[in-house]
């Protein structure tokens, strides 16, 4: 008994880390971006197109506006809050963006008119921008990501306690393990507890 759940959770260990190891490649990846700056901001030049619109201006809920605006282009992606705002003549400006681009919408009422600026932001800003990503707006299948992040969440979790498990098996590495191990927890419980003394 205790062979076959050894071998069904050696099984689960490899092919499950197998589908996710891109998800980790990624993950690693966006990790050392974010503290080495692989690649310098790359915007393209902007983009601009234009498209008619009917919507009638409406005070109060700004952010909700945008969203119907948003919907009305079929873009996808975040409203950026510090980049909402009213002209004096009452018009809509907005920021939007998702893994790859970034957008900026200008509303003109009077008109019957939004002006959107389209950018591009290269490689690296579309794998940072995977590194947390769980769901983008108007978008259900980018929003898969979240499905296969909780996927590879759970899988990791598996694989670090499975790994212990294995390693309480094999009796000649148990000193090796046992170093490695309580480098590893020690390391990482002193630093916590730096942070909480420090913050």
């Amino acid at each position: 008994m205790k062979s076959s759940l050894r071998s069904l959770f050696l099984k689960i260990h490899i092919y499950a880390g197998l589908l996710c190891s891109s998800y980790l490649l990624i993950f690693g990846l966006s990790s050392l971006n974010y503290n080495h700056h692989f690649g310098k901001p790359s915007d393209s030049d902007p983009i601009s197109w234009e498209r008619r619109t009917e919507l009638a201006n409406v005070d109060g809920d700004d952010r909700a506006f945008t969203n119907r605006i948003t919907e009305s282009l079929g873009l996808i992606g975040w409203t950026i809050p510090w980049e909402t705002y009213r002209d004096e003549g009452d018009n809509l400006h907005f920021g939007l963006n998702r893994p790859g681009k970034k957008y900026t919408v200008h509303v003109f009422f009077d008109e019957g008119l939004i002006r959107v600026e389209e950018r591009r932001t290269g490689f690296w800003p579309i794998v940072n921008s995977l590194h947390a990503l769980t769901r983008l707006p108007y978008s259900p299948f980018m929003s898969l990501w979240g499905v296969y992040t909780e996927i590879c969440i759970w899988v990791v979790l598996f694989s670090a306690g499975t790994g212990v498990y294995f390693w309480t098996r094999r009796r000649r590495e148990r000193l090796v393990g046992w170093i490695m191990l309580g480098a590893g927890s020690g390391t990482s419980l002193l630093f916590m507890l730096y942070i909480w003394w420090r913050g």
